[in-house]
């Protein structure tokens, strides 16, 4: 098969994208197909001047494949579609995948909206000259360019820590002791004065559940949970308590920490958004307890084969019990997620998949 040709149109450097700069890079790198990219000339826009959607144009990605087929990436945390780029595109690859807002589409474009996936930053672990190219585009001769430049040539992480490919991800142990996991964020419901009040209850609601989340599982399993509040000036205010040491919520410890815990929570993120920890999770090869999900995803990724869904935090704290006192359940389910990474999260799998049914439906 010839290497298909694919032409990058960008706009950022924005972490939300990097999973896709990366499944490029390696399908480049593999031969699968020839890369080329150029600054794309005007910004993404929506036609809602809601304030969560102001700058989200640094979550899209537009490419061109061959001469004709023009595709295009969302990876915004929200539901809203980019309508500009819906008409002028062939398929839609949006992260936040909702049917509701796809059947609300006229009928020749519902068609075109496709679940992207799973969502969370990882580079390569070769050198990457492209990424070179675009912070030089974007910020010129600049510190973020500087930055750019030492995330692009040190693949050795020799100068410091960056999520690349070869430690962010890990093949199930099915021998950990079965502990549980749930180290996650609070956010300020009041450090926008623009923000709506429907996205500050929103934010209210988000800490609140996760702070009962922690408390019931602090409380029930002792030594057998971990978890707590990353440290920020909200969170040590709201949850004195609950916040846990900062050095332990770097990415480095982080990852550590991950290693060795088989039983992992995940909450839903701003805006019903599938947060980036769920699919660290699924890379890591974890059994995971996860709040009912909001947008769909490709493949067969659903509860009961993939993870223990819950609704409330007695859920939680019900589901963490099941999986500590049912090895079967929590084998089963770390073994299909390590199948799920190979096959649909991987950046080069997410990419390629995306790619393929474009080609094939197009």
């Amino acid at each position: 098969m010839a290497a298909i040709s694919c032409r990058l149109f960008y706009q950022s450097a924005s972490p939300h994208i990097q999973q896709l700069y990366t499944g490029f890079r390696l399908l480049h790198r593999s031969g699968f197909l020839r890369l080329s990219q150029e600054r794309r000339p005007a910004p993404v826009r929506y036609s809602s001047d809601a304030p969560h959607l102001r700058g989200a144009g640094h979550a899209h990605l537009d490419v061109l494949v061959g001469e004709k087929l023009r595709l295009h990436f969302d990876t915004h945390d929200a539901e809203e579609l980019a309508l500009s780029e819906l008409a002028s595109c062939h398929f839609y690859f949006k992260r936040s995948w909702l049917p509701a807002v796809v059947n609300s589409l006229p009928p020749e474009q519902r068609g075109k909206v496709l679940p992207l996936g799973l969502n969370y930053r990882v580079l390569p672990d070769v050198t990457d000259l492209f990424a070179i190219r675009r912070a030089l585009s974007l910020t010129g001769l600049s510190a973020a360019t500087l930055a750019a430049f030492k995330q692009a040539l040190d693949t050795n992480n020799r100068f410091g820590f960056q999520p690349r490919m070869r430690v962010m991800h890990a093949a199930p142990n099915l021998r950990a002791d079965p502990n549980v996991l749930f180290l996650v964020a609070a956010y300020n419901p009041y450090d926008d004065p623009s923000r709506s009040q429907e996205k500050i209850d929103d934010r209210i609601f988000i800490n609140e559940t996760r702070a009962r989340c922690i408390r019931l599982l602090k409380d029930a399993l002792g030594p057998r949970f971990t978890g707590g509040f990353s440290y920020s000036r909200f969170a040590a205010e709201q949850y004195a308590d609950l916040v846990v040491p900062p050095d332990s919520t770097s990415q480095v410890q982080y990852l550590r920490t991950l290693h060795s815990f088989p039983i992992c929570v995940a909450t839903t993120g701003l805006h019903g958004s599938t947060g980036w920890k769920l699919a660290e999770y699924v890379a890591f090869s974890k059994a995971i307890l996860s709040e009912r999900l909001v947008y769909d995803v490709p493949g067969t990724f659903a509860p009961g084969s993939h993870y223990i869904e819950f609704t409330s935090p007695e859920e939680c704290l019900n589901g963490a019990i099941r999986l500590i006192e049912d090895v079967a359940l929590r084998q089963k389910l770390m073994q299909s997620n390590a199948a799920y990474y190979r096959d649909y999260l991987r950046p080069d799998a997410l990419v390629r998949n995306a790619l393929t049914t474009a080609l094939e439906q197009g």
